[in-house]
């Protein structure tokens, strides 16, 4: 007779290794450096990576350090000469939470702390020797004070997408809520960047958290509209309407128009947090959800297909790593595959932490087919917040810790194989509709 405990270690004997790649490049800070998390905020297009991490403005003026590296033909990555910092700033202002960069155009947060409207600063660069040129600032609308402008920033290079949902830590102050909030839209022109417009859900609807994650390709802008978002210990709770993601995209009139509302699966309406952080490629939507209250967070994939947007599936690691609370705080979309970040995930006696990619299998389903594993010190309870994806070329945030000796910090740059290099298992497909309710949206 076989034992039970026979038979579980053989059918864990039997699953495969899941096949792992190392760093290509170890991205670090030119010159010391000032923030304490540097390296936390990341951002790569093309053969060009950014790193930096948020900075306050104590007296005004230039402050905060941007590294950026271009890959060259010999195989090395070069530094721009100088680390680059935000111009002009008022005092009180934390620079450099949030930052995208597309191209030649990089935009970053400036959030002000003393009750008046935000700002995100613009930069472009033309070539690796002048490095980046401070452009001017995309502003909210000159009668409408929003603390909180720029709390999610997302862009294509040539629209901006700015959320003006409250994701900040203010220390004693609690949170700054509208019933509903907008996300205001920008497109850069010859003579700058110019306010065009703005996307809203209606009031009635309850859209409190409307803007929370934004993810943009051109054509298409997807917005996260979570029931609520993970307070501090000082902040009350807040929860708004009903958690829903919101895909928009532009018709041949020029005109956005509601595409799709994503929802949760019914038996999981307690996950308030749907759509605290979302990626999105053309066709396929990646939505994470939490139950901000609990303990749990589950990643779910939306694909757009003949008769709208239908539920794809959840990503789960196959074998070894137990996710955390922090499953999926960090996900990008790359030459076909979904990556997730878990800062928090459990993995035997090494540090906490999860960087894998999901790939669909023979059988139309998302499962895991690779893993991150840094060959260097990452800081404990750090890999996987943040990741950024270009193609094939994936960037993991390195946060810095001197007590950890992980300095001054910066990026880790991965290389994705080939997709049809990459083993995929087979499991059995799923797919249910989700909610493709037409609305109306407010047009530029």
């Amino acid at each position: 007779m076989i034992s039970l405990l026979a038979l579980v270690v053989g059918a864990a004997i039997s699953v495969p290794p899941i096949p792992t790649i190392n760093q290509s490049a170890v991205l670090d800070a030119t010159s010391p450096t000032v923030s304490p998390t540097f390296g936390m905020v990341v951002a790569v297009s093309g053969d060009r990576v950014v790193a930096t991490g948020p900075d306050p403005s104590k007296a005004g003026g230039s402050v905060g350090q941007i590294a950026t590296f271009e890959f060259q033909p010999t195989g090395e990555w070069k530094p721009f000469r100088e680390m680059q910092s935000v111009d002009q700033t008022k005092a009180g202002t934390m620079v450099l939470q949030r930052m995208v960069m597309v191209g030649s155009v990089m935009l970053v947060s400036e959030d002000r702390r003393d009750g008046g409207s935000s700002s995100v600063a613009a930069f472009e660069t033309f070539d690796s020797n002048s490095g980046w040129k401070q452009q001017g600032r995309l502003e909210p609308p000159t009668s409408s004070v929003e603390p909180a402008f720029g709390g999610v920033i997302a862009s294509d290079g040539v629209l901006a997408a700015i959320s003006t949902v409250d994701m900040r830590v203010l220390g004693d102050k609690s949170r700054t809520v509208q019933p509903s909030p907008k996300v205001f839209l920008y497109k850069r022109g010859a003579d700058g960047w110019k306010g065009i417009g703005f996307l809203q859900r209606d009031v009635a609807l309850k859209p409190t958290f409307f803007g929370a994650a934004i993810s943009m390709t051109p054509g298409q802008v997807v917005i996260g509209c979570p029931k609520a978002i993970t307070a501090a210990p000082h902040q009350d709770l807040v929860v708004g309407g009903d958690a829903v993601v919101v895909v928009y995209r532009m018709n041949a009139d020029g005109m956005w128009a509601v595409d799709g509302e994503l929802k949760p699966p019914a038996d999981r309406l307690d996950y308030l947090g749907f759509g605290s952080v979302i990626a999105s490629s053309d066709s396929v939507v990646a939505v994470r959800m939490s139950q901000v209250t609990g303990q749990t967070a589950a990643v779910l994939v939306y694909r757009r297909g003949q008769t709208g947007w239908v539920y794809d599936g959840e990503l789960a690691p196959l074998i070894d790593v137990t996710p955390g609370v922090g499953w999926g705080i960090s996900i990008a979309i790359g030459d076909g595959r979904i990556i997730v970040g878990d800062p928090t995930a459990l993995n035997g006696d090494q540090n906490p932490g999860y960087v894998g990619a999901f790939t669909k299998d023979t059988n139309g389903t998302w499962s895991e087919s690779l893993r991150f594993h840094p060959t260097v010190a990452v800081t404990a309870a750090r890999w996987g917040v943040g990741i950024r994806a270009d193609g094939r070329r994936v960037v993991v945030a390195r946060p810095q810790s001197e007590r950890e000796g992980v300095v001054p910090g910066g990026a880790l740059v991965f290389m994705l194989p080939p997709l049809d290099a990459t083993p995929r298992p087979n499991v059995a497909p799923g797919s249910v509709p989700a909610s493709t309710k037409s609305l109306t949206a407010p047009t530029p």
